[in-house]
């Protein structure tokens, strides 16, 4: 065979087996996305009171979910991480956001803060995330959150527990998509602190212990 067709022949099979990778690599990767948890309250107070200031205390959370990029849930025992879709700041950043801005805006105590201040709290929040996931082992995939709440009466010599109770709620999803899952977890949120909202409001018109009528 002619030496130059040879070489022809083989610059054309290096030439097409290159090519297809110079494009691939050459294509735009895929772009981080960052999203939020907001909360729906609506906009009437609660007419239940607990006169006195309420501190939440930095909310916690399982460290299966602590980092920012969403989990999904494929089995029984197979977790997910989604490196392009996350939170834009801790998960449990965003989750006492949320609490702190629903529970001020219930009217429910007279202050509510999220970190110490010149006003000594009479009541303490604590509250931790057990579970946060898109659980898609399922036809119907749904937005998965689970918070614990331990409400503290910092008035007492024993520190009395006056709630301590956990929330979950699982959401239907029309879809698999990030977008789809962060609606389903703001639902599950703001349902969630709707009830937490609901049993504060039953303590606070609870009848008064005797050490309580006494201040």
């Amino acid at each position: 065979m002619n030496p130059y067709l040879t070489r022809f022949l083989i610059f054309l099979f290096l030439a097409g087996w290159l090519l297809p990778g110079c494009i691939r690599l050459g294509q735009r990767a895929p772009e981080k996305v960052s999203y939020v948890l907001a909360a729906e309250r609506p906009a009437s107070s609660s007419r239940a009171k607990i006169p006195g200031v309420l501190q939440i205390t930095p909310l916690r959370i399982s460290p299966r979910f602590a980092s920012r990029s969403f989990v999904y849930r494929q089995s029984e025992s197979r977790y997910q991480a989604d490196f392009y879709h996350e939170f834009l700041v801790s998960p449990a950043s965003l989750a006492q956001e949320e609490t702190v801005r629903w529970l001020s805006a219930s009217g429910i105590f007279s202050t509510v803060s999220s970190s110490s201040g010149p006003l000594t709290p009479d009541y303490v929040l604590q509250a931790k995330i057990i579970d946060l996931y898109g659980d898609f082992r399922s036809q119907q995939p749904t937005g998965v959150l689970e918070m614990a709440f331990l409400l503290l009466d910092q008035r007492t010599a024993d520190i009395a527990i006056l709630l301590n109770r956990s929330y979950r709620f699982e959401s239907p999803l029309d879809s698999t998509s990030a977008d789809a899952l962060v609606d389903g977890w703001n639902t599950a949120l703001s349902r969630i602190l709707a009830n937490l909202e609901r049993d504060l409001g039953n303590i606070a018109m609870a009848p008064a212990t005797p050490s309580e009528r006494k201040e």
